[in-house]
């Protein structure tokens, strides 16, 4: 099932030009443009560690390698998610010394939130698979919302028995609420032992480390889901950077004082997100604590630019294939400009660098207002109760309705319940401007400053990475890749700080402003080039960097270093002096660091292009599809790829992954063989033979095209601006994310 929302990549706007976005070093025949993540499997992201291996999902659970494997009549990954066990199959599951978790399918998950909410469908699932916790607790039932809709309360009542196997039975209370409970199959006359009946010898050190895959979730939320069910604080959980949220995403984590058995007890609870491969550590994870990120993203429905529908679609895919191959050989050897992408300016009317800006020039009340700055239309219709049913959509009505009833003062209370949490800045505002009633109402500079420290630097670095964009276009609007005289470089290598070393942000980019440790990750010197120097040819393009406006760098020593002055003077943009970066307020006083100009692959990259017919269809197979043994599934001629499927033909001539079902007492262990280079060589097709012309005997060749790029990039850098490059401007100069209708 297709995600409903899709992002576009398409001919740019100005608003990527407003956010220094102007150019491209890339040589490219014909610009092209694709639908990015139809599904949010087309955008996968594996955490790549300090020492450069990639991080992938192992084991689900606990392995134990003295007990023997379960027996099963099943082939390994015969089963799909959403096929519940019979009863047959419960009652002897309920033989064992802990019953197994049943995985709910992402797309039945989906229409459960489609029909009443996010929250009633995981109330479901957690009541479904209740009992496999640590607690070994399990909720008695799961209430939704207030349903008005008959109809849909009859499809969700369906829905319910369909999804569960008849295991939770369904009833509409007098206010039209639906009431879910759990119906227990028969039970073994043999008493089973569970965790807490034996034990448990397990060393348990001060970290465990895990690692974390999930689906269509941020990090934020994985780790609160975690946090809660083990009833821990979210600070006790580390990571080295925060991952997508419409992806496929494998990152390492780690968490205080618990033990593995806790951790595996989790997955039948947790919401679109497993753990497995633990292992005790005497230290815990950082933010920055990462090499980069390696990406495989698909992108389908491409077309390049004048596109001549009348060829046939194999010679439109070797167009493509010639198109796209020559701008991923050109960028791999010289690299393309280091921009920070769109997500570090937010996706709302007021950029994040807005705000900073404002904060930076102090004006608190000005960065309140544009926090809160909302739709008259939508908050009218949302206080009319004209709210989506889509939780997404409805967070964002919920969010303009806030805004409206604190700005024009209806309902500060109201305003402040309203708030989805989810808007971490607004609802941080909000709960401090309300929180005295009038009386507070006015303390902007303290609504500011209990925003969360780490989303308080975002703004500011925000507002640094904006001037960088603009000093870096008109760097190679000047000069291209010639190094002139007045260029910084960094001073001395071997005396700086590692990568390894430099605190990073959510995002990938360095900390700007360390808590406690700023002298220990002090920023490395640099120094610019004499004019002997930069024309002796011992230095290139990728030796020069560019500061973020700060109180501890010194800037190009030409005419891009009086650009920083005149560019950050203008009243749009705060008029402030990148000379005069210290704030009396400690955190907002900003060092700042530098940024190489130009940037490269960690990698060799590669790039699949392939012909097909349904959007739906996932053409690289996730770490869960590896290990659920389903990288080769089909549901039959003519039907619709579910979500752990592929279509068996990933260019690798990949194979169905082995798996191994171990018993333990207290979860399955689900493992995955290696993971292999999913991502075909270039010079092949989808199937070794996308560019054979079909026979009398073959079904009609399929005419859309898509194209599986993989790539592998510094924490620093940002894989929309990496897709720009590659897929060409022409007049193009962004990745403009938008919702299909």
């Amino acid at each position: 099932m297709a995600d409903k929302e899709h992002y576009n990549v398409r001919v740019g706007s100005s608003h990527a030009k407003s956010l220094g976005i102007t150019h491209r070093t890339t040589p490219l025949a014909r610009s092209w443009t694709g639908d990015m993540r139809v599904r949010f499997s087309d955008f996968q992201v594996n955490e790549i560690g300090e020492n450069g291996s990639v991080i992938h999902l192992r084991t689900i659970g606990l392995e134990n390698d003295n007990k023997k494997p379960a027996q099963s009549s099943q082939t390994p990954g015969a089963s799909e998610p959403k096929e519940k066990p019979s009863n047959k199959d419960a009652h002897n599951a309920k033989s064992q010394d802990e019953p197994s978790v049943i995985e709910i399918a992402p797309e039945d998950i989906t229409a459960l939130e489609n029909l009443s909410s996010q929250q009633f469908a995981q109330d479901l699932v957690q009541l479904f698979n209740g009992g496999n916790g640590p607690t070994g607790e399990k909720p008695k039932t799961a209430t939704s919302e207030t349903l008005d809709d008959k109809a849909k309360r009859a499809q969700l009542h369906g829905e319910v028995r369909r999804i569960f196997n008849s295991r939770l039975e369904t009833t509409t209370g007098p206010e039209g609420a639906i009431v879910a409970s759990y119906v227990a199959p028969r039970k073994n006359s043999k008493k089973s032992r569970g965790p807490r009946g034996r034990p448990d010898d397990e060393p348990i050190g001060q970290y465990l480390h895990f690692t974390l895959y999930k689906d269509n979730r941020d990090t934020m939320d994985a780790v609160s889901q975690i946090s809660r069910l083990l009833r821990v604080k979210p600070q006790v959980i580390g990571y080295a950077g925060t991952k997508d949220r419409r992806a496929s995403t494998t990152q390492r984590c780690s968490i205080r004082y618990q033990r593995k058995r806790a951790m595996a007890g989790l997955n039948g609870k947790l919401w679109g997100i497993a753990t497995g491969d633990y292992e005790y550590s005497d230290s815990p994870i950082h933010l920055g604590q990462l090499l980069g990120n390696e990406f495989v993203i698909t992108l389908k429905n491409c077309k390049m630019a004048d596109d001549d529908m009348s060829l046939a679609p194999s010679e439109r895919l070797a167009l493509m294939k010639s198109n796209v191959e020559s701008a991923m050989k050109h960028m791999a050897s010289h690299g393309w400009i280091n921009y920070f992408g769109h997500q570090r300016f937010g996706t709302h009317d007021v950029g994040t660098h807005q705000v900073g800006k404002l904060i930076l020039r102090d004006d608190y009340e000005g960065a309140v207002n544009a926090l809160l700055r909302y739709d008259a239309e939508i908050a009218a219709k949302a206080e009319a109760g004209q709210v989506p049913d889509e939780p997404s959509k409805r967070d964002e009505y919920l969010r303009h309705q806030a805004c409206m009833l604190f700005q024009t003062g209806k309902d500060f209370d109201r305003a402040a319940k309203l708030i989805p949490r989810r808007y971490a800045g607004e609802s941080c505002v909000l709960r401090h401007l309300t929180r005295s009633g009038k009386s507070s109402s006015r303390d902007f500079a303290g609504a500011v400053t209990h925003i969360t420290r780490g989303l308080r630097s975002m703004y500011l670095h925000a507002y640094q990475s904006h001037v960088w964009n603009h000093a870096a276009s008109l760097r190679y609007t000047l000069h291209g890749t010639t190094v002139v005289a007045g260029d910084l470089v960094i001073a001395d290598a071997q005396s700086q700080p590692s990568a390894t070393e430099v605190s990073r942000d959510q995002d990938g980019d360095e900390i700007i402003n360390p808590a406690d440790d700023e002298e220990e990750f002090a920023p490395p010197r640099a120094r610019p080039l004499t004019e002997e120097e930069a024309s002796s040819g011992k230095y290139t393009i990728h030796d020069i960097v560019l500061p973020s406006p700060g109180h501890d760098v010194i800037y190009p020593k030409n005419e891009i270093g009086e650009f920083y002055k005149d560019f950050m003077g203008l009243e749009e943009n705060g008029s402030l002096d990148p000379l005069k970066m210290r704030r009396l307020r400690r955190e907002f006083s900003l060092p700042g660091r530098y940024r190489k100009l130009m940037q490269r692959f960690l990698a060799e990259p590669s790039v699949q292009v392939r012909l097909y017919d349904d959007d739906t269809e996932q053409m690289h197979p996730t770490d869960m599809d590896l290990i659920k043994g389903q990288t080769n599934g089909h549901e039959g001629e003519g039907k619709r790829k579910r979500h752990h499927e592929t279509d068996g033909h990933d260019g690798a001539g990949t194979k169905k992954a082995k798996v191994k079902v171990s018993g333990d007492d207290n979860d399955s262990v689900v493992k995955a063989e290696e993971p292999k280079d999913q991502v075909a060589d270039s010079g092949q097709g989808a199937s070794g033979a996308s560019e054979t012309e079909p026979t009398v005997e073959q079904a009609a060749e399929p005419a859309k095209i898509a194209v599986v790029v993989k790539f592998q990039l510094p924490s620093s850098a940002y894989a929309t601006v990496t897709l720009r490059e590659l897929m060409g401007d022409g007049d193009r100069t962004d990745l403009d994310e938008r919702v299909a209708s």
